[in-house]
C-alpha cells in the first residue's frame, strides 16, 4: 500500500480485544493538560503516580504499559461519521467533535487528496450554541488493555508510509503528546508491538490495517 492516508480522525474496530470482555478498561484519570487532541487508535499510559492519562509517565520505565485509546463515540448529527469524532481541548474543557474539523482535507502536489484530523487542531474553536451539548468539565479518556494475540483494525498510524502484511509497528511519542503506531527506525517504545496481518479497510471505506499484538 503506497502512501497510507487518513481523512478525519483515527478510528478503531475492536475485532478481538479481550480487555473489553475482562473489564480491563481504565477511565477514571484525567487527560494530561499537554494533550490538545486525542484520537481513537492512539495509545497512552494510565499513570496513577502522575495522576494523568499521559504519553510521558512519571512512573519508572518498564512498570507501565501503553493502552489503546478507545473512547465512546459521541456524535449527534446524522451527516457525521466515526471519522469526525475526537476529543478536542477548548480551554480547560473539551468538545467531542466540531462538524467542520474532521472533514478538513488537503491536497498533495500531484492533486491527490489526503486528510489527518490531528492536522486540524488549529482550526478555531468557538463557543457557539451547537457546542452546548458536547462541552465537558475536563475529561477522562477510556483506555483498554490489549493482550498478546489480540486483534483490532485501525487507521490511526503514521500516514504517508507504505505498509504491507508482516510489517511490525511500534509506538512513539507524537507532536500532539500522544503515542502513535508506525514503522520507526529508532526511538520507538520496545513493547507493545503489532504485526500487520491484513492490509484492509475501515467500515467507512478508508484504508485500514488489521493488527495483532505480537510483543
Amino acid at each position: 500500500m503506497a502512501n497510507f492516508t487518513r481523512i478525519g480522525y483515527g478510528q478503531v474496530e475492536p475485532n478481538q480485544i479481550t480487555g473489553i470482555k475482562t473489564g480491563e478498561i481504565y477511565a477514571s484519570l484525567p487527560l494530561d493538560p499537554e494533550v490538545t487532541l486525542l484520537q481513537n487508535g492512539e495509545f497512552m499510559y494510565y499513570d496513577y503516580s502522575k495522576g494523568y492519562v499521559t504519553a510521558t509517565p512519571e512512573t519508572e520505565s518498564g512498570t507501565l504499559e501503553p493502552m489503546l485509546v478507545y473512547n465512546e463515540i459521541k456524535i449527534y448529527e446524522d451527516w457525521l461519521s466515526y471519522k469526525d469524532f475526537a476529543m478536542i481541548r477548548v480551554g480547560d474543557n473539551y468538545v467531542t467533535n466540531d462538524p467542520a474539523v474532521g472533514r478538513v482535507t488537503s491536497r498533495n502536489a500531484d492533486g491527490t487528496v489526503y486528510g489527518d484530523g490531528s492536522l486540524t487542531q488549529g482550526v478555531p474553536q468557538t463557543h457557539d450554541s451547537w457546542q452546548a451539548g458536547y462541552r465537558m468539565e475536563g475529561i477522562a479518556p477510556r483506555l483498554v488493555r490489549v493482550h498478546l494475540g489480540n486483534i483490532f483494525t485501525t487507521n490511526m498510524v503514521v500516514t504517508g508510509e507504505e505498509y504491507a502484511k508482516g510489517d511490525v509497528l511500534k509506538l512513539k511519542k507524537s507532536a500532539n503528546n500522544t503515542l502513535v503506531l508506525g514503522k520507526y527506525e529508532s526511538g520507538a517504545i520496545a513493547a507493545p508491538a503489532f504485526s500487520i496481518v491484513k492490509v484492509y479497510t475501515m467500515p467507512d471505506g478508508q484504508p485500514g490495517l488489521k493488527l495483532q499484538r505480537v510483543q
